[in-house]
């Protein structure tokens, strides 16, 4: 037999492979790097909710899921916000108007949660931000799309709903 002529047998250079990339994996999960990087279970869970459609039965049940997400996981561990583009800015249009839409952003925003409207939507739709209920300056965006793209790098989770 020739030397290293074992090799030459697929099956032992497949396990071979197989085995040299399962101690890669091991030592990825378990680097002091790595474990630096994983959330610890008393660490605030960052959320963006997306919002981008003028839809008010989306909109009532996207807030509803909201809620749920805080009822679930408990006030003091969420830091949500939610991004509102395109059509989805429509939401605080709608939410002057409808006094149960009105009621459900208030009560959100008392836990916390922030809304945040697009800036370029605001401006190529001529909306101001006395025609969107309770909206400050603080809570306009340059893009939107652009902040849950800053928001997903800093480590929020992205949700659709």
């Amino acid at each position: 037999m020739k030397p290293l002529s074992f090799l030459a047998r697929p099956g032992w250079l497949l396990a071979g492979a197989l085995f040299l990339l399962s101690l890669g994996g091991t030592w990825a999960l378990f680097s002091s790097e790595r474990a630096g990087e994983l959330a610890e279970a008393d660490d605030k869970l960052q959320v963006v909710y997306h919002i981008n459609a003028d839809d008010p039965a989306l909109h009532l049940n996207a807030l509803r899921n909201l809620q749920n997400h805080i009822d679930g996981s408990g006030v003091d561990r969420l830091e949500i916000k939610v991004v509102m583009h395109g059509g989805g800015v429509s939401l605080l249009q709608h939410a002057k108007d409808d006094p149960d839409l009105r009621s459900t952003v208030d009560t959100l925003k008392m836990q916390d949660v922030r809304f945040l409207v697009c800036g370029n939507t605001l401006d190529k739709r001529g909306i101001a931000l006395d025609d969107l209920h309770d909206a400050q300056p603080e809570d306009r965006v340059p893009s939107g799309i652009g902040e849950l793209t800053r928001l997903q790098r800093a480590g929020y989770t992205y949700i659709k709903p």
